[in-house]
């Protein structure tokens, strides 16, 4: 599945039918009618495509929103695997678990209150400084 998936912006497209349209008005009187239906048709298949690239897309969009729905069915989520860019799907239940046993084989304890508040009054005036060299 590709990376990107986006719909045309209707703004560069309008664009294109003005740009087309005043194209067509420099031209001489007598011709801008069959002009103006041919870059009528032109226009229609290039913004109506029967080509793949259109059903690459919807199959991608169906594939995502497919995608969506069994997570959330599921009770699952996605996310980062260790420290790779893989991405997993897991369940959150589970994924809570490993959390959970991940915090408590590590030692971690909850603090009845923040500890910032305490930090920000001590005098932290007794930092290293580092001397440039003469």
């Amino acid at each position: 599945m590709e990376y990107n998936i986006q719909q045309t912006d209707k703004t560069n497209w309008t664009n294109i039918v003005v740009e087309t349209k005043q194209a067509i008005r420099q031209l001489e009187t007598k011709i801008q009618d069959a002009y103006l239906i041919l870059a009528a048709k032109k226009l229609k298949q290039l913004h109506y495509p029967l080509n793949n690239s259109n059903t690459v897309h919807k199959g991608q969009t169906y594939l995502a929103k497919n995608i969506h729905h069994k997570i959330k069915q599921n009770n699952a989520m996605i996310t980062q695997a260790d420290k790779e860019k893989i991405l997993v799907i897991i369940y959150k239940q589970d994924y809570h678990n490993k959390v959970h046993t991940f915090l408590t084989d590590n030692k971690f304890q909850a603090t009845p209150k923040s500890p910032t508040n305490e930090y920000q009054k001590t005098d932290h005036t007794n930092h290293i400084t580092m001397q440039p060299n003469l």
